[in-house]
């Protein structure tokens, strides 16, 4: 009989360690997917911010092209920059 319940316990523990190594991979998992998706974020982060570099360097350049005064191009991208935020701070916001 003591055999009997050693052998159970025995089998227990091993079912309890194996769904504590499969609870262990999952979170591992999960962690990788969260780690995954924040990489994503920031490469999205990042081409928000290279998107809007290259709309004030072409405001800019824009502004040189048509020989506005520096106080004109500052105005100009000001302008262009309020605008942007205006629209990003609508419901229902699209990118132009």
């Amino acid at each position: 009989m003591n055999g009997l319940l050693t052998g159970l316990l025995a089998r227990r523990e091993t079912g309890l360690i194996e769904e504590i190594e499969k609870l262990e991979r999952r979170i591992i998992q999960m962690e990788n997917i969260a780690e995954a998706e924040r990489w994503n974020m920031m490469d999205d982060n990042q081409f928000a911010q290279y998107d809007s570099d290259r709309k004030i360097i072409e405001e800019y350049e824009k502004g040189i092209r048509n020989r506005l005064s520096k106080e004109e191009i500052l105005a100009s991208l000001v302008n262009n920059a309020l605008h942007r935020m205006k629209l990003i701070n609508t419901p229902y916001h699209t990118n132009h």
